[in-house]
């Protein structure tokens, strides 16, 4: 399950409730990081490198917005839900275009305002609390949005193993396990990353990963010799053990 009431901690409180072991992380580490101002200022707090942002409330001018990115942020800036996944109604914003797509998104009340930081695409994954591996993105498309996440026609390449030093690919691996147990993830969590100037830029961490036949955890589990059964079998017998 995914979006909200399958990855906010919704579904797993009624879980929880009624005793039925779920598989993935707990209440409070699904909220957090669904949560995407929560989570950001958690990623702040610990000094771990993320864009800069601002939290937007449908109740502010239109000119008041506008002159506040300009302040603190700068154009382009993305524009997203504060609690949805899969990239969904997220969208990439200049100075000309941005109240026309603010308008897509009333509907949410109160939204994220990023900066945004070209670059390369990368993701990691952990599984269990170890480090599984990391995937690079190169889409077709402006970014690594839900077309280019569910549409084979899309056709977004995939890079594995990541082209990058064996210290930087540590400092990447390294950034994935600190931020899966500061939010106290269980069983699988996924990373995004932005790698901009020689630095990583951490975007959000995904507590329910994909697991289509694109998704990017099951190909990065093959790479490392982990066919995609027993990879649900890893999840499964961790949920076993979710308290």
């Amino acid at each position: 399950m995914h979006g909200q009431f399958g990855e906010d901690g919704y579904i797993q409180t009624i879980l929880e409730a009624v005793k039925i072991p779920y598989t993935h992380s707990g209440v409070i580490s699904s909220i957090l990081a669904m949560d995407k101002v929560l989570s950001k200022k958690i990623f702040i707090k610990e000094k771990i490198l993320t864009p800069k942002f601002i939290e937007y409330f449908f109740n502010k001018s239109n000119f008041k917005i506008i002159k506040e990115i300009q302040k603190k942020l700068k154009f382009p800036v993305v524009i997203k839900p504060i609690n949805e996944g899969s990239s969904v109604n997220v969208f990439i914003c200049t100075k000309s275009n941005i109240i026309k797509n603010l308008k897509k998104l009333e509907n949410y009340k109160r939204i994220i305002i990023e900066e945004f930081i070209p670059g390369r695409e990368i993701q990691a994954a952990i599984i269990n609390n170890k480090k599984l591996g990391a995937i690079e993105l190169e889409p077709k498309r402006k970014f690594y949005d839900f077309e280019a996440k569910y549409n084979p026609k899309a056709k977004t390449k995939h890079i594995i193993p990541v082209k990058l030093s064996k210290k930087k690919y540590n400092n990447l691996m390294d950034l994935a396990l600190k931020v899966h147990r500061l939010i106290k993830c269980r069983g699988v969590s996924r990373s995004d990353f932005k790698f901009y100037k020689d630095k990583f830029y951490l975007l959000e961490i995904n507590t329910q990963p994909g697991m289509t036949n694109l998704s990017l955890v099951p190909e990065i589990a093959s790479y490392y010799g982990i066919r995609f059964i027993k990879l649900l079998k890893m999840i499964l017998d961790d949920a076993s053990t979710n308290k």
